[in-house]
């Protein structure tokens, strides 16, 4: 695909009301920090993507707004009825009505994205009707997909998107391509998606906020207060388990 045809969307919702599923270990305030970091590290990979020739954030939050203006990036009024679904759909329809050929797709809570990983998803992208997914690793999620044309599949994102969205590319007659990249598996909604980013250093906004707000280290504390507490009834119990249990609060 030519580099001129192609277009990024980043849908974006009001960092006031983020990252919901987070509450039992960040506050109303660092939900909506987090957000926003997350989003800056998206924006910010993808403006420096030669193949790309636009980049559009899908939003109605003023922030978000702002911040994109700031860097030179064109926003897209989300249309709020419809969710995610809805915004993803308006912004292809708005996309091919001005040329683009293709768009690309990726979530605003994906940080561990750079410009590699764009760089391979558009070049197994390949027929003029094609559908490239990239899969989220935990919940069947998809946390990037390339169409051509932009409204080539309707779009279903959420939970077990992935599988969705292969059966339509089939359905419609698609070329469908799927790829696994490590930077794109973890999408940050839970809070054992943190503990899984802090793993490895990197050098992101989101990373940054996370150590110099102490929030890093106040969840490694709280997962070894919880494993503790679990070796302690059940002996052998594994590790992930342990973790897991965080997401009770």
């Amino acid at each position: 695909m030519t580099a001129h045809r192609l277009a990024a969307v980043i849908p974006v919702k009001s960092f006031s009301y983020a990252k919901q599923r987070l509450q039992p270990v960040l506050s109303g305030s660092e939900r909506r920090l987090l957000a926003q970091a997350m989003f800056e590290d998206v924006m910010d990979t993808l403006t420096q993507c030669r193949a790309l020739s636009g980049v559009y954030v899908m939003t109605s939050d003023p922030e978000a707004v702002q911040l994109a203006a700031d860097r030179g990036v064109n926003t897209l009024h989300d249309p709020i009825i419809g969710g995610l679904s809805g915004a993803v759909a308006s912004a292809a329809q708005t996309l091919k009505s001005v040329g683009f050929e293709g768009m690309l797709v990726v979530p605003a809570d994906v940080p561990g994205i750079d410009t590699r990983s764009v760089d391979r998803i558009i070049s197994r992208h390949g027929a003029p009707r094609s559908v490239t997914l990239v899969p989220a690793l935990r919940d069947g999620g998809t946390n990037a997909m390339l169409c051509s044309p932009p409204d080539v599949i309707p779009n279903c994102f959420g939970h077990n998107s992935f599988r969705a969205h292969c059966q339509l590319a089939a359905s419609s007659g698609a070329q469908l391509n799927t790829l696994s990249l490590p930077q794109l598996q973890y999408d940050i909604d839970r809070p054992l998606d943190l503990l899984s980013f802090l793993q490895q250093e990197s050098p992101t906004r989101t990373y940054r906020f996370l150590i110099q707000s102490g929030i890093a280290d106040r969840l490694r504390q709280t997962s070894r207060s919880v494993f503790s507490l679990a070796s302690t009834f059940f002996p052998y119990a594994e590790q992930t388990p342990a973790i897991s249990s965080i997401h009770k609060g």
